[in-house]
Protein backbone atom coordinates (compact mmCIF):
# COMPACT_ATOMS: atom_id res chain seq x y z
CA UNK A 1 0.00 0.00 0.00
CA UNK A 2 1.32 3.32 -0.85
CA UNK A 3 2.46 5.27 2.56
CA UNK A 4 0.48 8.73 1.41
CA UNK A 5 -3.03 6.89 0.75
CA UNK A 6 -2.43 6.32 4.83
CA UNK A 7 -1.14 8.69 7.24
CA UNK A 8 -0.24 5.70 9.81
CA UNK A 9 2.72 4.38 7.11
CA UNK A 10 6.02 5.60 7.43
CA UNK A 11 7.09 7.54 4.07
CA UNK A 12 10.07 5.65 2.94
CA UNK A 13 12.03 7.02 0.24
CA UNK A 14 12.90 5.73 -3.00
CA UNK A 15 16.37 5.76 -2.38
CA UNK A 16 18.07 6.03 1.05
CA UNK A 17 21.08 8.38 1.75
CA UNK A 18 22.52 9.93 4.72
CA UNK A 19 20.08 13.02 4.48
CA UNK A 20 16.83 10.69 4.58
CA UNK A 21 17.83 7.88 6.52
CA UNK A 22 14.73 5.21 7.01
CA UNK A 23 13.20 5.10 10.30
CA UNK A 24 15.14 1.74 11.94
CA UNK A 25 12.55 -0.73 13.17
CA UNK A 26 14.20 -3.71 13.14
CA UNK A 27 14.84 -5.16 16.90
CA UNK A 28 18.45 -4.45 18.45
CA UNK A 29 19.34 -7.81 19.82
CA UNK A 30 21.40 -8.25 22.68
CA UNK A 31 22.57 -11.24 24.66
CA UNK A 32 19.54 -11.05 26.74
CA UNK A 33 17.21 -10.94 23.85
CA UNK A 34 19.10 -13.51 21.95
CA UNK A 35 19.14 -15.99 24.78
CA UNK A 36 15.07 -15.47 24.59
CA UNK A 37 15.12 -15.83 20.89
CA UNK A 38 16.86 -19.45 21.31
CA UNK A 39 15.38 -20.53 24.10
CA UNK A 40 11.57 -19.63 22.52
CA UNK A 41 12.31 -20.87 18.76
CA UNK A 42 14.80 -23.18 18.29
CA UNK A 43 14.07 -26.78 18.70
CA UNK A 44 17.90 -27.93 17.94
CA UNK A 45 18.31 -31.82 16.97
CA UNK A 46 20.57 -33.95 19.14
CA UNK A 47 22.54 -34.45 16.03
CA UNK A 48 23.16 -30.85 15.36
CA UNK A 49 23.40 -30.40 19.33
CA UNK A 50 26.09 -32.58 19.28
CA UNK A 51 27.89 -31.47 16.14
CA UNK A 52 27.88 -27.88 17.16
CA UNK A 53 29.50 -29.18 20.77
CA UNK A 54 32.37 -30.61 18.47
CA UNK A 55 32.40 -27.82 16.43
CA UNK A 56 33.10 -25.60 19.33
CA UNK A 57 36.70 -27.21 20.05
CA UNK A 58 37.86 -25.42 16.44
CA UNK A 59 39.21 -22.77 16.03
CA UNK A 60 37.12 -21.98 12.75
CA UNK A 61 33.81 -23.02 14.77
CA UNK A 62 32.86 -18.88 14.24
CA UNK A 63 32.29 -20.19 10.44
CA UNK A 64 29.39 -22.35 11.59
CA UNK A 65 25.54 -21.69 11.48
CA UNK A 66 24.10 -20.52 14.87
CA UNK A 67 21.19 -22.46 15.61
CA UNK A 68 18.71 -19.98 14.66
CA UNK A 69 19.85 -19.80 11.28
CA UNK A 70 20.11 -23.35 10.72
CA UNK A 71 16.58 -23.77 11.57
CA UNK A 72 15.16 -21.01 9.40
CA UNK A 73 17.75 -23.00 6.52
CA UNK A 74 15.77 -25.87 7.26
CA UNK A 75 11.79 -24.13 7.68
CA UNK A 76 12.28 -23.08 4.36
CA UNK A 77 13.30 -26.49 3.04
CA UNK A 78 10.51 -28.20 4.57
CA UNK A 79 8.24 -25.28 2.46
CA UNK A 80 9.16 -25.15 -0.48
CA UNK A 81 9.92 -29.18 -0.09
CA UNK A 82 12.43 -29.43 -3.11
CA UNK A 83 13.64 -32.84 -4.55
CA UNK A 84 17.26 -31.54 -5.59
CA UNK A 85 19.28 -29.43 -3.67
CA UNK A 86 22.92 -28.21 -4.04
CA UNK A 87 25.10 -26.75 -1.13
CA UNK A 88 28.07 -24.61 -1.72
CA UNK A 89 30.31 -25.08 1.33
CA UNK A 90 29.74 -27.34 4.27
CA UNK A 91 32.28 -26.52 7.07
CA UNK A 92 31.38 -29.41 9.59
CA UNK A 93 27.64 -29.84 7.88
CA UNK A 94 25.44 -28.09 10.47
CA UNK A 95 23.98 -26.44 7.20
CA UNK A 96 23.66 -29.35 5.49
CA UNK A 97 22.14 -31.83 8.13
CA UNK A 98 19.86 -28.95 9.06
CA UNK A 99 18.73 -29.16 5.74
CA UNK A 100 18.80 -32.79 5.55
CA UNK A 101 16.64 -33.27 8.17
CA UNK A 102 13.54 -31.58 6.26
CA UNK A 103 14.28 -33.41 2.68
CA UNK A 104 11.30 -35.28 2.30
CA UNK A 105 11.79 -39.05 1.23
CA UNK A 106 12.74 -38.61 -2.50
CA UNK A 107 14.67 -35.52 -2.17
CA UNK A 108 18.41 -35.18 -2.59
CA UNK A 109 21.04 -32.93 -1.55
CA UNK A 110 24.57 -32.78 -2.88
CA UNK A 111 27.33 -30.77 -0.95
CA UNK A 112 30.66 -29.55 -2.03
CA UNK A 113 33.29 -28.59 0.32
CA UNK A 114 37.48 -28.39 -0.60
CA UNK A 115 38.38 -29.66 2.97
CA UNK A 116 38.18 -33.11 3.74
CA UNK A 117 39.03 -32.40 7.73
CA UNK A 118 35.44 -30.81 8.21
CA UNK A 119 34.10 -33.31 5.24
CA UNK A 120 34.93 -36.16 7.92
CA UNK A 121 32.99 -34.31 10.37
CA UNK A 122 30.18 -33.59 8.90
CA UNK A 123 29.71 -37.71 7.24
CA UNK A 124 30.60 -38.87 10.64
CA UNK A 125 26.97 -36.82 11.59
CA UNK A 126 25.09 -37.27 8.25
CA UNK A 127 25.65 -40.95 9.16
CA UNK A 128 24.03 -40.70 13.12
CA UNK A 129 21.17 -38.41 11.35
CA UNK A 130 20.83 -41.25 9.28
CA UNK A 131 21.31 -39.09 6.06
CA UNK A 132 23.88 -41.27 4.49
CA UNK A 133 20.95 -42.25 1.49
CA UNK A 134 20.39 -39.11 0.94
CA UNK A 135 23.21 -36.64 1.21
CA UNK A 136 25.82 -36.64 -0.85
CA UNK A 137 29.50 -35.00 -0.72
CA UNK A 138 31.85 -33.89 -2.67
CA UNK A 139 35.16 -33.08 -1.61
CA UNK A 140 36.26 -30.69 -4.31
CA UNK A 141 36.67 -27.08 -5.96
CA UNK A 142 32.91 -25.85 -6.02
CA UNK A 143 33.32 -23.39 -8.57
CA UNK A 144 35.09 -25.98 -11.36
CA UNK A 145 31.92 -28.54 -9.92
CA UNK A 146 29.24 -26.23 -10.61
CA UNK A 147 31.33 -25.69 -13.75
CA UNK A 148 30.32 -29.61 -14.76
CA UNK A 149 26.58 -29.64 -13.13
CA UNK A 150 26.29 -26.70 -15.42
CA UNK A 151 26.96 -29.12 -18.80
CA UNK A 152 24.01 -31.77 -18.22
CA UNK A 153 22.06 -29.93 -15.45
CA UNK A 154 21.04 -26.73 -15.61
CA UNK A 155 18.26 -25.64 -14.77
CA UNK A 156 17.36 -28.96 -12.79
CA UNK A 157 17.94 -27.72 -9.04
CA UNK A 158 15.64 -26.72 -6.77
CA UNK A 159 17.26 -24.95 -4.02
CA UNK A 160 20.60 -24.20 -3.48
CA UNK A 161 22.14 -22.72 -0.12
CA UNK A 162 25.80 -20.66 -0.86
CA UNK A 163 28.20 -20.73 2.29
CA UNK A 164 31.82 -20.56 1.27
CA UNK A 165 34.42 -18.77 -0.26
CA UNK A 166 34.25 -15.05 -0.93
CA UNK A 167 36.85 -14.94 -3.81
CA UNK A 168 33.96 -16.80 -6.07
CA UNK A 169 31.48 -15.50 -4.39
CA UNK A 170 29.68 -13.86 -7.73
CA UNK A 171 30.65 -16.81 -9.86
CA UNK A 172 28.90 -19.08 -7.17
CA UNK A 173 25.42 -17.08 -7.96
CA UNK A 174 25.47 -16.72 -11.26
CA UNK A 175 26.42 -20.08 -11.76
CA UNK A 176 23.76 -20.95 -9.03
CA UNK A 177 20.92 -19.01 -10.81
CA UNK A 178 21.92 -21.07 -13.88
CA UNK A 179 21.56 -24.27 -12.16
CA UNK A 180 18.00 -23.37 -10.46
CA UNK A 181 14.90 -24.08 -12.43
CA UNK A 182 12.73 -21.73 -12.76
CA UNK A 183 10.78 -20.68 -8.85
CA UNK A 184 13.73 -22.49 -7.49
CA UNK A 185 15.16 -20.82 -4.64
CA UNK A 186 18.93 -19.59 -3.32
CA UNK A 187 19.84 -18.90 0.04
CA UNK A 188 23.23 -16.56 0.09
CA UNK A 189 24.65 -17.09 4.06
CA UNK A 190 27.02 -13.47 5.39
CA UNK A 191 25.92 -11.00 3.03
CA UNK A 192 25.93 -8.23 6.02
CA UNK A 193 29.51 -9.49 6.49
CA UNK A 194 30.08 -8.49 10.35
CA UNK A 195 28.12 -5.11 9.34
CA UNK A 196 31.42 -4.45 7.37
CA UNK A 197 29.70 -3.94 4.05
CA UNK A 198 27.85 -0.45 5.36
CA UNK A 199 31.07 0.83 7.02
CA UNK A 200 32.92 2.83 4.57
CA UNK A 201 36.33 2.10 6.64
CA UNK A 202 36.49 -1.11 5.61
CA UNK A 203 37.57 -1.66 1.75
CA UNK A 204 39.35 -5.11 2.07
CA UNK A 205 38.58 -7.55 -0.99
CA UNK A 206 35.96 -9.93 0.59
CA UNK A 207 33.76 -6.70 1.36
CA UNK A 208 34.08 -5.99 -1.89
CA UNK A 209 32.76 -8.60 -3.04
CA UNK A 210 29.42 -8.79 -0.55
CA UNK A 211 29.15 -5.60 -1.74
CA UNK A 212 29.14 -6.14 -5.53
CA UNK A 213 26.83 -8.92 -4.67
CA UNK A 214 24.71 -7.16 -2.60
CA UNK A 215 24.40 -4.42 -5.71
CA UNK A 216 23.99 -7.75 -8.35
CA UNK A 217 21.24 -8.86 -6.28
CA UNK A 218 19.07 -5.89 -5.99
CA UNK A 219 19.29 -5.25 -9.53
CA UNK A 220 18.64 -8.29 -10.96
CA UNK A 221 15.36 -8.50 -12.50
CA UNK A 222 15.25 -12.16 -13.26
CA UNK A 223 14.80 -12.33 -9.17
CA UNK A 224 12.92 -11.34 -6.20
CA UNK A 225 15.29 -11.06 -3.42
CA UNK A 226 15.15 -10.42 -0.06
CA UNK A 227 18.41 -9.64 2.47
CA UNK A 228 17.53 -10.91 6.30
CA UNK A 229 19.65 -9.26 9.28
CA UNK A 230 19.38 -12.73 10.89
CA UNK A 231 22.76 -14.30 11.82
CA UNK A 232 25.49 -12.64 9.68
CA UNK A 233 22.96 -11.63 6.98
CA UNK A 234 20.89 -14.07 4.57
CA UNK A 235 19.70 -13.22 1.11
CA UNK A 236 16.75 -15.76 0.14
CA UNK A 237 16.54 -15.51 -4.07
CA UNK A 238 13.56 -16.45 -5.52
CA UNK A 239 14.47 -17.46 -9.27
CA UNK A 240 11.42 -15.96 -11.78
Amino acid sequence: MDSSLNPMLPNFPKQVSDDNPPINRTVKVDDRLYSYLINHSVNEHEVLESLRRETAQYHMARMALSPEVGQFLGLLIAMQNPKKVLEVGVFTGYSTISMGLKLAKDAKLLAFDKKQMWLDIANKHIEMAGLSEQVETRCCDAKASMEELLKDQKGTFDFIFVDADKANLLAYYDMGKQLLRQGGCMVIDNTLWWGNVADESFDDKDTRIVRELNDRVHQDQEVDSSLLPIGDGFTIIHKR
